[in-house]
């Protein structure tokens, strides 16, 4: 009883309250898609990365942002509704069979390693890519993963380095571009390696020091790691793992497709998909 009088009476008050003056809604049109069928539903990720639209005749449409289709798959004609949980899943809803189905997308990116370090066959089919932070505890771990993944195949893969400095680093970024110094004189994996040794310790100085111990020509180093390019491939690395959703490190990518799992036996299933798919 003393819930309803509190509604009527916040009711009553909202009724005698001055009427609120409309506001002004300036509507623009950012981007009109071209789709390929007529939509049933349309639903948007909650960060709006992603656009899905349920067609008439039983098939979702996925699109970026850009209106780029990113890639399409059927759901069947008796899915009328469709919606987003998070950035990998999707409800699918079937009110005829009383019926909500659960479904994991896994989706592969498009990642430009072309100026990017890598460990292999530079045509090796299968490309592993890291988005690193050379003061992150957790990507030094992974470093005897990630080579023991590559050896295992060695002529069928190649390990992709991509900076993914943190702000909460504050070496990081400069050992990122002193890592592509070093890559200039080809001897990027030793120096890598020697970075992730000493990832607690880094600073200036030690950064300096470690180029000495990887055998690189110090003075060609120093000269190198002052070349604004440098820091633009960086910032390119960074707003490229942006873009499809980096946002801690050790993030790991096989041909686009995100690893979930660290670990040797589940990045092996995914590198045989990718050889089978070849076929």
């Amino acid at each position: 009883m003393f819930k309803l009088q509190k509604i009527l009476l916040t009711l009553l008050m909202l009724a005698l309250a001055s009427p609120l003056s409309a506001a002004t809604v300036d509507v623009k049109t950012l981007k009109t898609l071209s789709l390929t069928a007529a939509p049933r539903d349309v639903a948007a990720t909650a960060d709006g990365k992603r656009i899905y639209v349920l067609s008439q005749g039983g098939s979702v449409q996925i699109y970026s942002v850009s209106g780029q289709l990113i890639g399409d798959f059927p759901v069947g004609a008796d899915v009328t509704g469709i919606t987003p949980q998070g950035p990998d899943l999707l409800i699918l809803e079937k009110p005829g069979r009383q019926e909500l189905t659960l479904v994991s997308l896994e989706m592969s990116e498009e990642i430009d390693i072309s100026n990017s370090p890598s460990l292999g066959p530079a045509d090796a089919p299968v490309s592993i890519v890291v988005f690193d932070d050379f003061e992150c505890p957790y990507c030094a771990k992974a470093v005897p993963l990630l080579k023991q993944v590559q050896q295992a195949y060695p002529q069928q893969s190649k390990l992709v380095f991509k900076n993914f400095p943190l702000k909460m680093h504050r070496n990081a970024e400069a050992a990122a571009i002193a890592g592509l110094a070093a890559d200039r004189q080809g001897k990027f994996w030793p120096y890598h390696d020697l970075l992730f040794e000493h990832f607690n310790r880094l600073n200036p100085q030690k950064i300096s020091e470690l180029a000495k111990q990887a055998g690189l020509d110090v003075n060609q180093f120093e000269k190198d790691r002052k070349d604004p390019a440098l820091m633009r491939q960086v910032q390119a690395d960074i707003s490229q793992g942006r873009s499809i959703g980096v946002r801690g490190t050790p993030t790991l990518f096989i041909n686009g497709r995100r690893v979930q799992q660290r670990s040797f036996d589940e990045m092996s299933r995914m590198i045989e998909e990718e050889l089978k798919a070849l076929k």
